[in-house]
């Protein structure tokens, strides 16, 4: 990675704040992998300005140990702890740090970040301290990686986005409907940012035909939930209940239950009927 994206920033500096208040670690600091090496850019707690824009290099500091190991370090004593090369003794101690952890975050089998968290005494680190750290690191592992899918999705569509100079030639055929569909609904079910899954929830309706939201007819019971309307829009292109299942992080066993209780609702005999029988509700493009 080249650069930090502001959604990425936030996302760290985030995970910091919320690791020094569920663990009480006074200060936390943490920056993203680069080829050159992990820049600190990314601070809570911190008194001076001691740490930023110090570059860790692999298998220096107790984060560089971290690197190479690829898995949570802590010591209670770094300056005294011979394991760790100690390149970076008089940064810490500028922030008059004693103990410390430090955790890669791993997106695919690539270091994409490391945090840290220390102490300015000689208290234990806890196993529920470094039990925090490591799921701080993997929520924040798990983020990066949907940050990243949405934008890749973001960019398809914008990529395929016709450029035709005359309207016939930008209609889209409704397999092209159908699959523009269960992409808008699948980004939107992966961002975190509300309004931004809002707006594209409501962009996905405008495809359905009506371009509007579904009325709420006599027989209102039998609208599909979302994520009923999810499992129906994959099953609309084609894909068995596993492929369905790894698109929308499920177990298939629950996107079996998704799909019998959409047939049962709409009244279906088979995974076929229930597709048509959505689609002549407007449920679908």
């Amino acid at each position: 990675m080249t650069s930090d994206s502001s959604r990425e920033v936030a996302l760290l500096d985030r995970t910091l704040n919320t690791l020094a208040a569920r663990t009480g670690l006074p200060v936390a600091f943490g920056g993203f992998a680069q080829s050159s090496g992990t820049e600190l850019t990314c601070f809570a707690g911190t008194r001076t300005g001691s740490l930023r824009g110090l570059v860790i290099k692999p298998g220096e500091g107790l984060g560089g140990l971290a690197l190479t190991r690829r898995q949570l370090t802590a010591t209670e004593s770094y300056h005294e702890t011979p394991e760790i090369i100690h390149s970076y003794d008089r940064e810490i101690s500028g922030e008059g740090i004693l103990a410390l952890l430090a955790v890669p975050v791993v997106v695919d089998d690539q270091v994409r970040a490391l945090i840290y968290a220390g102490l300015r005494n000689r208290r234990q680190l806890t196993d529920e301290m470094l039990g925090a750290a490591a799921a701080e690191a993997r929520r924040l592992a798990w983020e990066l990686s949907v940050h990243e899918e949405t934008e890749r999705r973001m960019a398809v569509l914008s990529a395929s986005e016709p450029h035709a100079a005359h309207a016939s030639d930008m209609a889209l055929s409704q397999a092209d409907l159908n699959a523009l569909y269960t992409e808008l609904r699948d980004i939107a079910r992966m961002v975190q940012d509300p309004e931004l899954a809002s707006r594209l929830s409501t962009a996905s309706t405008m495809l359905r035909p009506g371009q509007g939201p579904v009325p709420n007819a006599i027989d209102a019971p039998a609208i599909l939930s979302p994520r009923e309307l999810d499992v129906i829009s994959h099953l609309a292109l084609g894909k068995r209940n596993a492929l369905i299942a790894t698109h929308m992080g499920l177990a298939e066993s629950t996107v079996k239950s998704y799909l019998a209780s959409a047939v049962r609702k709409l009244g279906a005999s088979n995974r076929f009927d229930v597709v048509l029988r959505a689609r002549s509700r407007g449920l679908i493009p």
